[in-house]
């Protein structure tokens, strides 16, 4: 065993969801520096010029698709580019997700659908593609599931939509690596806990409420950008090929301390 380059993605093909978001886009350069092409699936061209740039210089590709992945037509759509430009796909990280903070007494069905459509339908919808046309073919492959640590703790904090979403990821995630299995396919999840992105700036830049966070985890701050991507990156890579159906808190300690 050569223990050198467990963690490089050298001619690896991947997808990232909700590329051009703050924990997508890590991702996505994370994987970028250790070899791999890069396909960046979201609603923002601009948004991911700093990754093309960036794998310009490094000698590979970032192609940039913009897809609804709500949209059955369009994620067809989306792997049929892939497979022209790219001609396959090794790993597909769902990254994409979102959040209304609503009393669970309030929260109307729409809403809340529109949180299980993107968080755990459209994940479904891209990953079964990705299967279908890629990795069972080819018997191997790897998915890579963003959870929360809100899927395994509650809160008093009107998360009633997003705690759901990411306890059904996690199923999900340990009953593909069950079926898929048979086929050389790891599935695996990553539960942060918070980590400063746009979407909850607002929540992190009130004090109280930072304070309050910070005291619960044991190493006593926040997440990173980069702590997940490295997460996401050994997971990815052949250090992890014997670990499937597995949900990896990256929490500093918080759900030891619950």
């Amino acid at each position: 065993m050569d223990y050198s380059n467990l963690c490089r993605l050298d001619g690896k093909k991947a997808l990232v969801t909700g590329g051009t978001g703050g924990l997508g886009s890590e991702i996505a350069l994370a994987f970028l520096d250790a070899g791999a092409d890069i396909v960046v699936c979201g609603s923002n061209e601009k948004k991911a010029e700093p990754l093309i740039a960036h794998a310009k210089e490094a000698g590979r590709k970032c192609i940039f698709i913009q897809c609804n992945i709500c949209s059955e037509e369009e994620v067809n759509c989306m792997m049929d580019e892939i497979a022209a430009q790219l001609g396959t796909l090794d790993i597909v990280v769902n990254s994409a997700g979102m959040n209304r903070l609503l009393p669970a007494e309030d929260y109307d069905t729409e809403t809340f659908q529109k949180v299980m459509d993107l968080n755990v339908t459209a994940m479904f919808r891209v990953t079964r593609e990705a299967g279908k046309r890629f990795f069972i073919p080819q018997r191997s492959g790897k998915v890579l599931n963003i959870s929360s640590v809100k899927s395994l703790i509650g809160t008093d904090k009107d998360y009633i939509a997003y705690c759901t979403s990411k306890g059904a990821v996690n199923m999900y995630t340990r009953q593909l690596a069950c079926e898929w299995g048979r086929y050389g396919i790891n599935c695996n999840a990553i539960a942060p806990t918070f980590v400063r992105t746009p979407i909850n700036a607002f929540q992190l830049d009130d004090p109280e409420f930072y304070k309050c966070l910070t005291e619960r985890i044991p190493l006593g701050r926040i997440g990173q950008k980069s702590d997940i991507a490295s997460a996401a990156l050994f997971l990815c890579s052949d250090a992890a090929s014997f670990i499937s159906g597995q949900i990896l808190c990256v929490d500093g300690g918080l759900t030891a301390k619950q």
